[in-house]
């Protein structure tokens, strides 16, 4: 394990986030252009390019496939810090991590990088789900390789809840993608972006720590139509799709089209699979300690939810 006295420094440091487009980016961002100076934000499409040069002019934004070998020498270039999320179901992602964890030595080999934050999931060890075994070899590899590195360990999002089709349907209808009897914990995407600011701000605090993330839970999908059903004044009705139509359902909203590589397929297969017998359950304590506070409820997030809803459209 390298062995740094450096402390941040906002000013000068150079913070690179990937998928700076995505969700959990989305969170963190606001608390990182209150401090940090230098951002080198990558994404994927025109769009997102776009967006986030809008979005956040006094930011460095640059388009890449992270799938490439050598496009992580060219991100991590004068980095002192990154913020690594990878493409959800990828192909090939465990090579994604590898190759961005070997740029990581270089630069720090040269003198510039300092602390690898590594944005992974609740329990790896979980290997019948493909993505969780990959994360887990991720997180092997960067535990070897004498970085300094922090990871980040989300479980189930709670934004993945429709909120805003029940509130606008007359006769709301809740199509759960797995048996809706099997609990799950939950993250709130704003926990996540308070805890991943803390551990860049801190740096050293944060060496060699692995943190599993969970605001809220276990709940299971009953429990959560039935909350929301009291909020909105309707009743939600639950159903659940056959294991084929959850199969294509996610397809088409990671990758937009159904024809997609076997091992994304395959990986998708595996955790609806996973999910309908076993669900994701963690603890919310670690989260609790990061925070200095209680995280997040889902009933909060929901009510949250609702509240921004109806303001965006009076």
């Amino acid at each position: 394990m390298t062995t740094g006295t450096s402390s941040v420094d906002h000013d000068n440091d150079l913070l690179v986030v990937t998928c700076a487009s995505g969700k959990q980016a989305t969170s963190l961002l606001p608390h990182l252009v209150k401090q940090w100076r230098r951002l080198r934000l990558v994404c994927h499409s025109p769009a997102s390019e776009e967006r986030l040069k809008k979005q956040y002019p006094d930011a460095e934004v640059i388009r890449s496939d992270l799938g490439l070998p050598k496009e992580p020498e060219r991100i991590l270039k004068n980095a002192a810090v990154i913020y690594h999320v990878e493409p959800p179901f990828a192909h090939r992602q465990a090579v994604m991590g590898f190759n961005m964890i070997d740029a990581a030595r270089k630069a720090a080999k040269e003198g510039t990088f300092k602390h690898f934050v590594y944005a992974s999931v609740l329990n790896t060890q979980l290997r019948k789900m493909i993505h969780h075994d990959q994360r887990l070899q991720v997180e092997e590899y960067l535990m070897e390789s004498e970085l300094n590195y922090t990871i980040l360990q989300s479980t189930h999002f709670m934004f993945l809840f429709p909120v805003a089709p029940m509130l606008a349907q007359e006769n709301p209808v809740y199509m759960a993608n797995w048996n809706p009897d099997v609990p799950f914990s939950f993250l709130a995407l704003s926990d996540l972006g308070e805890v991943g600011a803390k551990v860049l701000n801190e740096r050293e605090k944060h060496y060699a720590a692995q943190y599993p993330l969970v605001s809220d839970g276990p709940l299971n999908y009953h429990q959560i139509c039935s909350m929301v059903s009291k909020e909105i004044g309707k009743e939600i009705q639950l159903k659940q799709k056959s294991y084929e139509e959850s199969v294509q359902g996610f397809l088409m909203r990671l990758f937009g089209s159904l024809d997609v590589d076997a091992e994304s397929i395959d990986a998708v297969e595996r955790i609806l699979l996973y999910y309908n017998r076993h669900g994701l359950i963690g603890s919310s304590n670690v989260c609790e300690w990061l925070l200095g506070r209680k995280p997040t409820t889902w009933l909060d997030w929901m009510r949250q939810e609702i509240a921004q809803i109806k303001q965006n459209h009076q």
